[in-house]
């Protein structure tokens, strides 16, 4: 049944992220391309349901995997589909001390898929230091997420047309619980975003250290990647 909510997911991401299946699966070459055939091992930040470390187990069916993210409903659907290989972590990256819950302390890539818009300027900043901290020698950092070309765009999004589908996830007798426990966590009103162009994030990850070589990496419309690499 969760497998049915994981599915639903991708198909509701699909029609509001239109991009996002094309961005994982150049993030996944992107590391195939690092590792030299190497099992990698991968840190999925604000990974949600698991849709990015389904799709990067399916081809590398070795690979070291840890999921984070906070929403209660997520991690339960993850938790459920993904196979016990992969490390499901609860942390709240609005807290500077969230990396100390990580099973390992160095990973091959280190990536953020629509993730991180929530975030205000101040703590993306700080969290992309954190981040590229993480990098292991020859490995990299990459954040997918709106960045338009121009000016940075604040918004308040109404997700509203989710309605249907979080109903139905409230009166799911295993999911319903961490429904709650998620209005208790984050309330009802919408998250505030904000999307500066993919040149305000070059900045950021030039800045945070170890890695180099920050790039666009991919680009969709106002869908964008950056990623910075750190020297083998």
């Amino acid at each position: 049944m969760t497998g049915d909510w994981n599915a639903g997911w991708d198909r509701l991401m699909a029609r509001y992220q239109p991009g996002r299946e094309q961005a994982i699966e150049r993030m996944i070459d992107l590391i195939a391309a690092r590792c030299d055939g190497r099992a990698p091992r991968v840190l999925d930040v604000g990974g949600g349901t698991g849709t990015l470390c389904s799709r990067l187990l399916a081809r590398f069916p070795e690979a070291e995997v840890t999921l984070v993210d906070l929403d209660p409903v997520m991690l339960a659907i993850a938790r459920a589909s993904l196979p016990s290989s992969v490390e499901v972590v609860r942390a709240d990256l609005r807290d500077p001390g969230w990396a100390a819950l990580l099973p390992y302390g160095g990973y091959d890539a280190v990536l953020a898929i629509m993730a991180l818009h929530y975030l205000p300027p101040d703590r993306l900043t700080a969290l992309y230091a954190e981040l590229a901290g993480l990098v292991r020698a020859g490995g990299f950092v990459a954040n997918v997420d709106d960045m338009p070309e121009g000016e940075a765009v604040a918004s308040a999004r109404d997700d509203g047309s989710w309605g249907v589908w979080w109903a139905q996830v409230a009166a799911d007798p295993v999911l319903g619980p961490a429904v709650v426990e998620r209005a208790r966590l984050f309330g009802d009103s919408s998250s505030a975003e904000w999307h500066p162009p993919a040149e305000w994030h070059l900045r950021a990850l030039k800045k945070a250290g170890p890695v180099d070589e920050a790039a666009v990496a991919w680009r969709n419309g106002d869908q964008a990647a950056v990623v910075a690499f750190r020297p083998r």
